[in-house]
């Protein structure tokens, strides 16, 4: 299986813009996408203001494969299955229950799969063979999750998704941050909801070769 991860340090990153980007140059036909979420073990309330799947979960993780649940329009996983993916899962995991959950999920996918998949929590568990990580060019790293120094280590590639229609530079404060976890590595600054090939061509070439792929005999950078 070869397996990329998409994860951001806060909402509103562009994770799902990034993935939807990776699986339309991803192998035909061969296409998994997986997301996944992760819930608090104990809600006060559901941050939405109203009732939801990830809220109203009442088991420690569910696996959503119900075409009709998956292909609702608008939702994330709508615009994975339109970018072309032959499969999608959604992953909704307590966080007590994320290692279960990714047994489980890794037990849907076969060792032939290419597989993309947005997620921060899951990273460290699922150990994906390519990790990219895109980050909000204004938002403040005050606000990022707690698992976001441990990604932007250990990334392959991390991209400041900046629209293509907004010249202003990335916040000072978010390229200190990201240096703070990277050192010399620059991020990419690039607009995520354009053609992969544009923001990550090695990784784009690596989803269009994966047929032939295993763990980690690519070489090519992402």
């Amino acid at each position: 299986m070869y397996l990329v991860s998409i994860s951001g340090p806060c909402s509103r990153s562009g994770k799902t813009a990034a993935a939807v980007s990776l699986a339309g140059a991803g192998a035909p036909h061969r296409l998994t996408a997986v997301k996944f979420t992760t819930a608090d073990d104990v809600f006060d309330r559901c941050p939405r203001g109203t009732t939801c799947l990830v809220c109203d979960i009442d088991v420690p993780f569910r696996i959503i494969e119900e075409p009709a649940i998956l292909s609702q329009a608008g939702t994330d996983t709508a615009r994975l299955l339109e970018a072309g993916a032959a499969r999608v899962l959604w992953a909704i995991a307590r966080r007590a229950a994320v290692p279960a959950a990714w047994a489980a999920v890794r037990g849907r996918l076969a060792a032939s799969d290419v597989v993309i998949m947005e997620g921060s929590t899951i990273v460290s568990i699922a150990r994906p063979d390519r990790q990219v990580v895109v980050v909000h060019p204004w938002l403040s790293p005050e606000r990022w999750k707690p698992t976001t120094a441990a990604c932007l280590a250990a990334a392959d590639r991390v991209v400041v998704n900046r629209p293509s229609s907004d010249a202003r530079p990335p916040s000072a404060a978010v390229l200190a941050a990201i240096a703070a976890h990277r050192g010399h590595a620059e991020p990419v600054i690039a607009d995520v909801t354009r053609p992969a090939t544009e923001w990550a061509p090695g990784l784009a070439a690596e989803l269009q070769a994966a047929g032939a792929v295993t763990r980690g005999t690519m070489g090519v950078p992402a």
